[in-house]
């Protein structure tokens, strides 16, 4: 080892207060040490402070992208190529908007292969109907292409010459749930970039089942006291 290596050592090992062996990181994370250490050789998480040949210190900042890398990771079950791009785009400190637009739009599959003449002909007017609730119309969204796809599918399968309009209705209940979301958690998003992203990532991953889940149980209420009112159902 070089005299340099070693002042860097002591220097690192001095101004380490509040930093943390990996094993301690491991605990607090609950992400593995030969996990974080794949993280680490992936790039996903940065280096930490060397204190000696083969041993480093980590802080808070690790902290806080363990954490997120594990929820993208197990909870968005994200695939390590498009981790790096997350965590990449943070590293390089590129707009958290832009950074959280391209999160969400990794945590769905897309349409695959070309349009059909179908949502060529349902993308305009999904794009008409988003400007007109001030929402976003990113070409790259995953949510509008999911809206192009559901749009045509409802008019190819069950109701031909379904106007787009009609979406307004689940436009208008998805903005009160988020209004209540807001106010219900003030200053979610007034931290760290890792932080936000996480819960963003979580709220979106773990809420979005309940409330698919609460309107199927809606519609079999629906279907069980309609077929009830019916002579010789049981």
């Amino acid at each position: 080892m070089t005299l340099s290596d070693s002042l860097t050592i002591l220097v690192n090992s001095f101004l380490s207060g509040g930093r943390v062996k990996i094993s301690e990181l491991s605990e607090r994370t609950g992400v593995s040490i030969a996990t974080l250490k794949f993280y680490l050789r992936e790039g996903l998480l940065q280096a930490g402070a060397l204190t000696a040949p083969n041993q480093a210190d980590y802080g808070e900042t690790h902290l806080r992208r363990a954490k997120l890398v594990r929820t993208l990771r197990e909870v968005a079950h994200l695939s390590i190529a498009q981790i790096a791009a997350i965590t990449g785009a943070l590293d390089r400190g590129e707009d958290l908007y832009a950074v959280m637009g391209a999160t969400v739009d990794s945590l769905g599959e897309r349409q695959p292969g070309a349009p059909t003449p179908e949502q060529q002909q349902a993308a305009p007017e999904i794009d008409r109907l988003l400007a007109a609730l001030d929402l976003p119309t990113r070409g790259e969204s995953l949510a509008r292409d999911q809206l192009i796809t559901s749009l045509a599918a409802i008019r190819e399968t069950l109701f031909p010459g379904f106007p787009v309009e009609s979406l307004v209705l689940y436009a208008r209940a998805a903005a009160d749930i988020v209004d209540a979301e807001v106010r219900a958690t003030p200053g979610m998003f007034d931290v760290e970039p890792e932080l936000a992203l996480d819960r963003s990532v979580l709220a979106l991953t773990l809420f979005e089942p309940v409330l698919l889940a609460f309107r199927r149980l809606n519609h079999e209420k629906l279907a069980a006291s309609r077929l009830a009112a019916r002579p010789g159902v049981g």
